[in-house]
């Protein structure tokens, strides 16, 4: 009776063994995708900040009591140099989208090992 016992103690621990490597893959895919929102939440919060800044830039040029010609030149250079931040955050996007993309192909890559070896 005890080696029957022992046999089905051994096949659950086999079973949990199983689901344990099963489940390795999702908390791979869960791990990446935890850091892609905070990367991604991060890079927004950037980005808004830098919308505020320019708007609040371009509502206060009018105030400063400044002639129309000065106002509508610094109004400008303020679009022209918000435009060049624009472009390189989105630049910061693309590498930061190719790093997430790379991390997710890495955690597949791992997945179908784990999968294959169980």
């Amino acid at each position: 009776m005890n080696n029957a016992i022992d046999t089905m103690n051994e096949q659950m621990k086999q079973f949990g063994d199983v689901q344990q490597r099963g489940l390795e893959p999702m908390r791979a895919f869960g791990a990446v995708a935890v850091d892609a929102f905070e990367q991604m939440t991060r890079k927004n919060y950037a980005l808004v900040g830098d919308m505020i800044d320019y708007t609040v830039k371009q509502a206060s040029l009018p105030l400063k009591g400044e002639g129309l010609n000065e106002t509508i030149a610094a109004q400008v250079n303020e679009s022209k140099a918000f435009a060049e931040l624009m472009n390189q955050r989105s630049g910061e996007y693309m590498d930061l989208v190719n790093t997430i993309g790379g991390k997710f192909r890495e955690a597949s890559d791992d997945a179908a090992a784990t999968i294959r070896d169980v």
